[in-house]
């Protein structure tokens, strides 16, 4: 037998007694011993520190082609294991925070800290230490708005949209402006491009059925009015409100004209741009001269003036073209580009220069038919020296504008809405009002001038005697 003495930990000697078999020994595999009961120091004295025990794979050793001790991590071995074991778990700081301090932010969102000293031995050098907490100090009742301090940029006003929860302020922009994407200005934002309105088509035997009716109407009218200046002028009349009447039927006369343009000349752009301005200037002069006229039969029938009216012949003359020239060289300094069409030369209705169109028109319109309701509704003291007989003329003027007026409106209307919508019922209507328009400038101007009446009943008188003579 044969003794075999083992040095396991330094300081700590482990005895075991082997008994040896002679030459012929056995294969022997080897086994752990128990874990030692004996430990090393602790190598803290809080906040956890680790320990170790020990055993040795020598109960029994192996021998010849035994099995050595499998460890814990899987690895063989014919030595020792060490096993580590928590000690010392106690905290160094227990029992020794400190209260929470103020939260950092005042009316908001921040931190809270607290502090403890440290009373182990293992923070020498660490004696202190700190944890942190998230706080909210907002009170939406109690705390200031943050748009006090919140400052917008220029056309910028502060909202406050803050929640129960944390404040919150945002800066909108007023007067159409839209905030910048770095929410440092706020800017104009960009036009916006409308939807492009499509073309209106009719089919081309409709089309040529519209052109046919409406330029036959505006032939139709032309033609009367014509017949009009022509008795006139034949009958040599120019009293000043034939001249008011004269310088309206050759307005709305060139206005016809300008309607005669084949629709091809909406392939030659600057032409067609042309053509609508004068429709526009033509139709405008048309409304101011029936103006005239009305403030010309006001001043009879309310016993303005006794004879002759307001103006002279060449003041309304010149007061009748030069405003309508003054309202078209307006609109054409501000929408010149948006006179003319692509399909059509007409009064545009998609542009904003509808407005320059309309709001003149419909003025006078108003306008007049407030004069002509302020001279019939009231009853005046004559003057002395009347002319009797402008006086009836201007009476027979009065009722000549309220009939003629609604009709030269609604035919422009529904004009610029037939050529707009290319719809061949409107077309119809148009040239229906067209021809009866100028059917009543014919009719009511030469019925209603006390001259033309006279001289109609001298020439009839005279062919009287000359087929009696016979």
């Amino acid at each position: 037998m044969v003794w075999r003495t083992y040095i396991l930990v330094p300081g700590l000697l482990v005895f075991g007694v082997l008994l040896t078999c002679p030459s012929h020994a056995q294969d022997i595999d080897g086994h752990w011993t128990p874990w030692s009961s004996l430990t090393t120091k602790c190598s803290k004295t809080c906040d956890g520190g680790f320990q170790k025990k020990v055993r040795s794979c020598s109960n029994p050793t192996p021998e010849g082609n035994g099995a050595p001790c499998v460890m814990e991590n899987g690895m063989n071995t014919i030595g020792v294991e060490y096993q580590e074991m928590l000690c010392n778990t106690q905290s160094c700081w227990d029992g020794d925070w400190s209260e929470w301090g103020n939260c950092t932010v005042f009316c908001g969102r921040g931190k809270e800290f607290r502090w403890a000293m440290c009373n182990g031995t293992n923070c020498t050098n660490n004696q202190a230490k700190s944890e942190q907490r998230d706080c909210n100090t907002w009170s939406k009742p109690t705390c200031p708005s943050p748009c006090i301090t919140m400052k917008c940029p220029e056309y910028g006003v502060c909202h406050d949209r803050s929640t129960e929860e944390d404040p919150k302020a945002v800066c909108i922009c007023t007067m159409g402006y839209t905030m910048r994407s770095d929410k440092k200005a706020c800017i104009r934002p960009p036009p916006t491009k409308p939807t492009p309105r499509p073309i209106p088509t009719l089919p081309p035997e409709q089309k040529v059925v519209a052109t046919v009716i409406s330029k036959t109407a505006s032939t139709v009218l032309i033609v009367c009015v014509s017949i009009c200046l022509g008795i006139f002028l034949f009958l040599r009349i120019f009293t000043p409100d034939r001249v008011i009447q004269m310088n309206m039927e050759i307005a709305l006369l060139l206005a016809h004209c300008m309607l005669m343009f084949p629709a091809s000349i909406t392939e030659t752009p600057t032409l067609c741009r042309i053509v609508s301005i004068l429709v526009h200037f033509f139709f405008t002069a048309c409304f101011m001269f029936m103006f005239l006229e009305a403030l010309h039969m006001y001043s009879f029938v309310a016993f303005v003036v006794n004879k002759d009216g307001m103006f002279s012949r060449a003041q309304n003359t010149l007061v009748g073209w030069g405003m309508a020239a003054f309202i078209i060289l307006f609109c054409t300094c501000f929408e010149f580009d948006n006179y003319g069409g692509e399909y059509h030369c007409w009064l545009q209705m998609n542009t904003p220069l509808v407005y320059g169109q309309l709001i003149p028109i419909v003025s006078l319109v108003v306008i007049t038919f407030t004069l002509i309701e302020a001279a019939g509704a009231n009853e005046y003291k004559p003057l002395k020296g009347m002319d009797k007989g402008q006086l009836i003329s201007a009476k027979f003027s009065q009722r000549t504008n309220l009939i003629i007026m609604p009709f030269v409106f609604a035919h422009l209307l529904v004009g610029m809405f037939s050529e707009y919508e290319q719809n061949l019922p409107l077309y119809g209507v148009f040239s229906i009002l067209n021809s009866v328009t100028g059917v009543l400038v014919l009719f009511l101007h030469c019925t209603n001038n006390q001259q033309v009446r006279m001289k109609m009943k001298a020439l009839y008188a005279s062919m009287c005697k000359s087929s009696g003579a016979r």
